[in-house]
């Protein structure tokens, strides 16, 4: 079957190169665009990593709409490259000089002079077959290293006699290191391309990030002193080409072989990155230029709810410990999302729920409409390999931004009005999936929201609480800690519930020579701050109190959960009531109160805190009955275990990755 598939496509590939030398060049030429075109619109595969890689080249730079043209142009230029290919058997040297200007030509006779030959160092950039054509019409035996196509022998043979048109010599990338130094010793040239070193090239910098380049040609330069000049050809419009030969490259050789071929290639990636920003149509960028780097960028989205950066930052130092294990090292940049309205908002989600993801990359544009100059700015300049957000108002963006990207996408939480299959990782807590809802392809279920929540974590927040509030540290007693949430879209706490939670705390504290720490949050109401802020002032046991709104204390609820022995938990947050939880101490939680006085249907806090509750993560009681619960928990009656999703997320991860 196979050698029934080869011959069908090497009939049609003689075939359509009889057809295209029959053409006139620019008619043939026209073909090839149009073909490239086509390929543009409908090879969806390698049009999006061809615009990934051109925006991790150039996003601090270019406009997605440039980078959309570039793009179109690559493919139309390598559309024309393709039919160069099949016209070459029309090529003399008359017809050549036609369409080929030379520059530096002089460079390559003076490094044969030296009679050690000379290798033209090249990358996939411009026609490169018709530069090697253009290297064998030097006068000298000129030899070209081609990767075999392996899969399709005869066409690789057919592909090669048109190669060999000029006077070429095409030789397998897998010569022997004999046959190579004996060519150069035959005062011969040598046109190796140094780009795409795969498992087995070195990582120098290209565009900020480390790509894999080959070492072969800079080690024999090294080691045989062999002049090594850098040669490159620019397509100067539809049929015309002109050919740079630079100077031969004065190499490093401090006599620390390895050292000094990563210092020379280094010194070759700078000369491409020039021409490359220069033409950046003309080189290829159909393949994963940064496949084997050991750098990898995070990109979080936050829509500034502590909470939910809290989960996105714990999924990302997951994506971050994945990564580790294959020694890539990763970097974590937080790009607060911010919208020009609420209205603006919804518009956006829904437009973004009706688009197609084939029409989402290179739409990044679309976004000012939506979001402030501020934030479209940062997210222009970002450049990202995973993309991690919480939370449905900023799934939209995750979406774009990883098309974009062709970076991997993870949302946390329910992504709005899109389809799951959207991204590549849905990270799902139970109070958020549909009953009866299990893990499926690219979905993982949590008991409760993602949290950071570990025992470094605690180690390094109370260190730094203790600093912050010095007599934290001197202290032996009982700690208890207290977190008060805010109001969410069903639920709130009352003043009521309050001022009865702290006349309960302050008879249980005396009575067991205990002390509490209290903080809000962010979205706690100004009434009930107001509460606290009365009743704590003669409250004596009362340590510390933070009121989020007032004063901004990172290290607050992480500091105040290592340093307290038992914690109490409003049960409107479900981010403070999963940080508690996984925090190992012993946890009550009091219930919000449902807006209305009635709970129509579901309510997805109550739930939440009831199943965690029945699983024995936490104790659920009414304020009016802390006191007893608190005694119970210090005597030993009560007893609640550490919830615990790290291990479920991290394997969920490492899949994706």
């Amino acid at each position: 079957m196979n050698s029934y598939k080869e011959s069908i496509i090497y009939y049609i590939v003689r075939i359509f190169g009889i057809v295209v030398r029959l053409l006139p060049l620019n008619a043939a030429l026209w073909v090839g665009r149009v073909m490239g075109l086509m390929a543009y619109y409908f090879d969806t595969k390698h049009k999006s990593l061809a615009y990934a890689n051109l925006k991790m080249a150039f996003a601090h730079v270019k406009s997605p709409e440039e980078i959309k043209q570039i793009t179109k142009e690559l493919f139309k230029n390598y559309g024309q490259n393709f039919i160069e290919l099949f016209r070459m058997p029309l090529m003399d040297e008359s017809k050549f000089t036609k369409v080929v200007s030379f520059e530096g030509k002089e460079n390559v006779t003076e490094a044969l002079k030296e009679g050690k030959g000379c290798i033209l160092l090249a990358m996939h950039f411009g026609s490169w077959e018709m530069a090697s054509l253009s290297c064998s019409m030097f006068g000298h035996p000129y030899k070209v290293i081609v990767k075999p196509q392996t899969k399709y022998n005869k066409l690789d043979d057919l592909l090669n006699s048109y190669r060999e048109c000029g006077g070429s010599v095409v030789l397998s990338r897998g010569m022997g290191t004999r046959d190579f130094i004996k060519s150069l010793k035959n005062n011969e040239i040598i046109g190796m391309v140094v780009d795409q070193g795969g498992r087995d090239g070195v990582l120098v910098p290209l565009f900020g990030r480390e790509a894999s380049m080959s070492v072969g040609a800079i080690r024999m330069g090294l080691k045989l002193e062999v002049p090594l000049c850098f040669s490159i050809i620019i397509r100067e419009n539809k049929s015309r080409h002109r050919m740079i030969i630079q100077k031969p490259i004065t190499l490093i050789n401090t006599g620390n072989l390895e050292e000094d071929i990563v210092a020379n290639l280094k010194k070759v990636t700078e000369i491409m990155e020039g021409y490359i920003s220069q033409y950046p149509s003309e080189y290829m960028w159909f393949y994963k230029i940064w496949k084997y780097s050991k750098e990898a960028n995070i990109t979080v989205l936050s829509d500034g709810k502590t909470g939910h950066l809290r989960q996105s930052e714990n999924v990302a130092q997951k994506v971050a410990q994945a990564l580790g294990e294959r020694d890539i090292k990763s970097a974590v940049q937080v790009v607060e999302v911010h919208y020009e309205s609420k209205l603006s908002a919804k518009i956006f989600s829904l437009l973004v729920k009706l688009s197609h993801p084939f029409f989402c990359q290179g739409r990044l544009e679309f976004l000012k409409f939506f979001l402030t100059e501020e934030t479209y700015k940062k997210i222009m300049a970002v450049k990202a390999d995973f993309v991690v957000s919480c939370g449905s108002s900023i799934a939209g963006v995750n979406h774009l931004l990883s098309q974009d990207h062709n970076a991997k996408s993870i949302a946390i939480q329910k992504p709005g009005l899109l389809s799951f299959r959207r991204f590549d990782l849905v990270v799902l807590p139970k109070h958020d999936a549909k009953e009866g809802q299990s893990d499926g392809p690219g979905v993982v279920l949590t008991h409760a929201a993602p949290n950071l929540i570990n025992d470094d974590y605690l180690k390094e927040k109370s260190r730094l609480l203790s600093e912050r509030y010095s007599h934290l540290s001197h202290s032996t007693k009982f700690k208890i800690g207290l977190f008060i949430g805010g109001d969410a879209k069903d639920i709130y706490i009352s003043g009521q519930q309050i001022r009865t939670l702290i006349h309960q705390l302050q008879g249980v504290l005396k009575e067991i020579n205990a002390q509490v720490l209290i903080t809000t949050s962010r979205r706690t109401p100004k009434r009930i701050e107001q509460i606290l802020e009365k009743e704590c002032k003669s409250f004596k046991e009362c340590a510390v109190l933070i009121l989020a709104n007032k004063k901004n204390v990172p290290e607050a609820v992480g500091g105040i959960l290592g340093l307290s022995d038992l914690v109490i938990v409003s049960g409107d947050s479900i981010s403070m009531v999963s940080e508690a939880a996984s925090s190992g101490k012993n946890t009550i939680v009091f219930p919000a109160m449902a807006k209305g006085k009635i709970i129509k249907g579901s309510n997805k806090h109550k739930e939440f805190v009831e199943t965690l509750h029945k699983e024995g993560y936490i104790f659920l009681t009414q304020e009016k009955n802390i006191r007893s619960a608190i005694l119970d928990m210090a005597r030993n009656k009560i007893q609640t275990k550490q919830l615990n999703d790290q291990q479920i997320i991290f394997e969920a991860v490492r899949k994706v990755i």
